[in-house]
Order: structure tokens, then C-alpha cells, then sequence
């Protein structure tokens, strides 16, 4: 998965709980549609240092936790709320690094 993935899906994702070090993402039905889908379970499958995540398809949610020493909370709700397109796409390579994805295909 790449970061690009993110912020193409990023549209059907809302933020449902924040608390440093964890994020909890509730996704749209729609999402199953989109062709990149599959890579938010891939996602789920990947972890590392910064991050570990896990997808409840039931409760269409899925939750990153994530190291707040490393990732700034407040970057990291900013990246999932914000919407512009620009400012998304700075925040996303600079996050891409820290989240351990590549910035492109």
C-alpha cells in the first residue's frame, strides 16, 4: 500500500475517536465499491514501529495505533479531517515515512 492509496480512500473514511496513540476510523459502506479497497485490509496485514492496525468489518471501523512519540497526534487527525487536497498531499509524504508506506506506487 501506498500513501497515495490513503488519500484516494480518504473520502470514505471519518475520524469516530481520537486519543493519542490510537485513531479509530469509521468507513463507508461505499468503500467496498472502490477498487483500492483492498488495500486497507493489506494495511491491516502490515505494522511496524510506527503503527499497528486493525479492521473490524462488521463495525466498518478501522483503528491505527500509532507511536505519539514518533507521529504527532495532532498531525495525524489533521491528515484524516482535513480537506485540502494540497495540504493532504504535503501531510502525506511527510507522514509516509513515519507510517512506513511508500509515498507512490
Amino acid at each position: 500500500m501506498n500513501i497515495e492509496d490513503i488519500v484516494e480512500l480518504k473520502r470514505f473514511i471519518a475520524v469516530a475517536h481520537h486519543v493519542p496513540g490510537r485513531i479509530r476510523l469509521k468507513l463507508d459502506p461505499a468503500v467496498r465499491h472502490h477498487p483500492k479497497a483492498k488495500a486497507l485490509a493489506a494495511l491491516a496485514e502490515k505494522g511496524n514501529g510506527a503503527f499497528r492496525a486493525r479492521i473490524n468489518v462488521l463495525a466498518r471501523s478501522l483503528v491505527l495505533e500509532y507511536d505519539p512519540a514518533r507521529l504527532d497526534p495532532a498531525r495525524v487527525e489533521d491528515f484524516f479531517t482535513n480537506k485540502d487536497p494540497d495540504r493532504t498531499a504535503d501531510m502525506a509524504r511527510e507522514l509516509s515515512a513515519s507510517f512506513g508506506l511508500t509515498p507512490q506506487s
